[in-house]
C-alpha cells in the first residue's frame, strides 16, 4: 500500500467520525490534479441522457481544488450566483424569472447530468408545478424534486401559485383553460404546456408572458393563441360549409340525370266535328 493510499484510507476513517466542511474533500488531492480523474470516483456525474457539456471540458471548468496543509477543499471557481453566467450570458430583458435573476439556476437544472433535456430536474409542466402549484407543506422547508433541492417555507410561500383541477390539466389562468393534453395553436403538432405561454428565463411582459409574432405582428401569447384558435375554427367552419355545398351540388347533378318519376299524361284524343257543329 502506497503512502498516498494509506493517507487516503486514514482520512476516510477520520471523516466517518468527524464533521467535514461542505467543501472539504474526504481525501487529500494534489492541487494540480487532472480533473478527468474526478470521474473515477464521481462517475455518476457524467451519466445520464443529458450531460452538461462542462463535464467534457473538465471539472475544473466550475470547480477549483485548494490545498491547505493536509486538507483539500473543492470549491466553486466563482460565487454560486455568478458561476453559470460565466459561460451562459445572462438575459437583459426587463423581467427575469426569480431563481434565474439571482443565479439560482441549479434549482431547475442539475449542473451535471439528468434524464431530461437541458439538464432539467423534471420534464414539462412537472418542473414548473414543483414550485408554482398551490399546495401546502409541513416543516421549515419545502422539499423539491425528490429531495435534491430545498427552499425555506417562507421563500416557497412567496412564489406565485396557480390553482389547477385535480388532474393538473386545466384551470389556469381561469376556468377550463387547458395547460396540458391539448393542441398548441401556435405550434402545430405540439401539445400546450406552461412554456406555450410563459418564458422560462426572461421576458418583457408581466408574469413572463411570451411575446410572439402572429400574422406579421408581435403580440402577447394570449392574444396570438386565441386569434389562431379563432382562425382555426373559422377555417374548419368554412371547410365544413364548402363540403356541404359540394355535396348538395353533387346530389342536384345526380338528380338531373335521372328519368322523371312522374308519368307523362297521354295527349287528349282529337275528334272530327260534325257538319252541323262547324257552322
Amino acid at each position: 500500500m502506497t503512502g498516498l493510499m494509506r493517507t487516503g484510507l486514514l482520512t476516510l476513517v477520520m471523516a466517518s467520525t468527524t464533521v467535514l466542511r461542505a467543501d472539504e474533500h474526504p481525501i487529500p488531492l494534489d492541487k494540480k490534479i487532472d480533473s478527468a480523474k474526478c470521474l473515477e470516483c464521481h462517475d455518476d456525474k457524467g451519466k445520464g441522457a443529458h450531460v452538461h457539456s462542462a463535464i467534457a471540458m473538465g471539472c475544473d471548468s466550475c470547480h477549483e481544488v485548494k490545498v491547505e496543509k493536509d486538507t483539500t477543499f473543492v470549491e466553486l471557481s466563482s460565487p454560486r450566483e455568478e458561476l453559470c453566467f460565466s459561460c451562459h450570458e445572462k438575459a437583459k430583458a426587463q423581467l427575469l424569472h426569480g431563481p434565474y435573476d439571482k443565479g439560482g439556476c441549479v434549482l431547475c437544472h442539475d449542473p451535471h447530468a439528468t434524464d431530461y433535456e437541458n439538464q432539467l430536474r423534471a420534464e414539462g409542466n412537472v418542473l414548473c408545478l414543483e414550485c408554482h402549484r398551490d399546495r401546502s407543506i409541513s416543516g421549515e422547508n419545502a422539499v423539491l424534486f425528490n429531495g435534491s433541492q430545498e427552499l425555506s417555507a417562507e421563500k416557497f410561500a412567496g412564489i406565485p401559485k396557480i390553482g389547477l383541477d385535480t388532474t393538473l390539466k386545466s384551470g389556469h389562468p381561469m376556468g377550463n383553460h387547458k395547460v396540458r393534453d391539448a393542441a398548441d395553436p401556435l405550434h402545430p403538432g405540439k401539445k400546450i404546456s406552461c412554456l406555450s405561454c410563459h418564458e422560462n428565463h426572461a421576458a418583457e411582459r408581466e408574469s413572463l408572458v411570451r411575446t410572439v409574432e402572429f400574422k406579421g405582428k408581435k403580440s402577447d401569447a394570449c392574444d396570438a393563441c386565441h386569434s389562431a384558435n379563432d382562425d382555426e375554427r373559422m377555417a374548419a367552419a368554412q371547410k365544413h360549409s364548402d363540403e356541404l355545398q359540394a355535396q348538395r351540388e353533387k346530389e342536384e347533378k345526380a338528380r338531373s340525370k335521372q328519368p322523371s318519376a312522374t308519368p307523362e299524361k297521354a295527349p287528349a284524343p282529337t275528334t272530327k266535328k260534325s257538319r252541323g257543329e262547324s257552322k
